[in-house]
């Protein structure tokens, strides 16, 4: 079972039993899910879950796409959800897709989830970035310095100083096998044929100031495996539950609840 914190889902919620299962971006973790985890827990039981390489899962193995969204299925599996919700962040939001998909069960997974949210996802099939960015981030030394502009360049709303310290620490403990094997073979797997189209009701969550993983790319890229998907913007950069993380709980609560 993958590293997780459960934040149980408030007394008075008018959605009892609804869990939201939530994971993080390349190179973060899942306490980047903190401060949107105190608003959403209002209305749902929210599980963080950190990817194989990241976080606390930083010495488990298994990088590739198959082997990563194997791991979150027994992870939902050995939770006993039934009635969930999947929410993926960038490097997840792929993950997420794969397992909401018909492939999700050929992955293991239990039971299908209720909905989907995607927030500034990477798409089934190719990444995007260009050439020059994998390069750049390859050469990384992973040191302090490196952590502090890698933050600084997915975010465009100053973090509060304790946001911005994890966010460092979380990039600094991520294992540089996970870190080289997303750059050199996840960012090239593609799942389209085979996990398109995915019929799970879907929200597509895009930040309005993110360069790479913006509206249009969204568009072109990820909307068309959806069958049933909405797109809502965020005054945010790529890391949205960091610096927007009550903006993002109302459009998680408002899409979950409908």
């Amino acid at each position: 079972m993958l590293p997780i914190t459960d934040t149980p889902q408030s007394e008075d919620a008018t959605h009892p039993g609804r869990t939201l299962v939530t994971s993080h971006s390349f190179s973060f973790a899942r306490r980047e899910w903190i401060e949107a985890s105190a608003s959403l827990s209002q209305q749902f039981r929210v599980v963080a879950v950190d990817a194989p390489g990241h976080g606390e899962a930083q010495d488990i193995p298994g990088y590739t796409m198959a082997e990563m969204a194997a791991q979150f299925a027994a992870t939902i599996n050995e939770l006993g959800l039934t009635d969930y919700v999947l929410v993926g962040h960038s490097m997840t939001g792929k993950i997420m897709q794969i397992l909401a998909s018909r492939a999700g069960a050929e992955l293991g997974l239990a039971h299908p989830p209720a909905k989907l949210v995607l927030v500034t996802p990477t798409p089934l099939g190719r990444e995007v970035g260009g050439r020059e960015l994998r390069e750049s981030l390859l050469a990384s030394r992973r040191d302090r310095a490196d952590a502090e502009k890698f933050v600084r360049d997915r975010t465009a709303v100053p973090l509060p100083q304790e946001v911005f310290d994890r966010s460092c620490e979380d990039y600094a403990r991520m294992n540089r096998k996970a870190w080289d094997a997303w750059l050199n073979e996840g960012i090239y797997e593609d799942w389209t044929a085979r996990a398109a189209p995915i019929d799970v009701e879907t929200l597509v969550i895009v930040a309005d100031h993110d360069p790479v993983w913006g509206l249009d790319m969204q568009r072109e890229l990820t909307m068309p495996n959806l069958t049933h998907a909405t797109i809502a913007t965020v005054d945010s950069g790529h890391q949205v539950p960091m610096e927007a993380p009550q903006a993002l709980a109302e459009l998680i609560t408002s899409f979950v609840a409908s």
